[in-house]
């Protein structure tokens, strides 16, 4: 399964120079944790809730969001990306296309596929026969 098939296609941004009460307020409207901090049409960071939380109402966003920011592309595998939140200890991945930021893929919407149960999906008229297994072996009395 393709990270274009689970990422949020809507994705919330913030300018660097807005402040962190104004943040708080976007988490809290959109129900979200995370927003993409964008300068023009380049990503400049990414800031979540947590970081909110030790920052001050008056100051900007871009002094609490991370700018190591790691993107993916649409087209990666759900296991490269959960290799890479993991590795780098992040909670999302803005995804890029072409230089432009078509959507995010969050833990939870990992976890929401990882549920459905639909990360290896079964070809259509795709049938597994399993070898015939020959007689078993009865366990010796102690």
């Amino acid at each position: 399964m393709r990270i274009q098939d689970v990422m949020s296609k809507k994705v919330v941004s913030i300018a660097p120079k807005a402040t962190i009460s104004a943040a708080r307020e976007t988490l809290r409207t959109d129900e979200i944790d995370h927003l993409v901090v964008v300068d023009g049409k380049q990503i400049v960071g990414v800031v979540s809730g947590r970081d909110l939380a030790r920052a001050a109402d008056d100051e900007p966003v871009e002094s609490a969001m991370s700018r190591d920011v790691v993107t993916i592309e649409p087209e990666a595998t759900l296991r490269h990306a959960a290799g890479v939140m993991r590795g780098r200890a992040v909670g999302c991945l803005p995804v890029v296309d072409n230089e432009r930021l078509v959507g995010i893929l969050t833990t939870s919407d990992l976890l929401t596929a990882l549920a459905k149960g639909d990360t290896h999906p079964s070809q259509p008229n795709e049938r597994v026969i399993l070898r015939k297994r020959g007689p078993r072996k009865r366990a010796m009395p102690v």
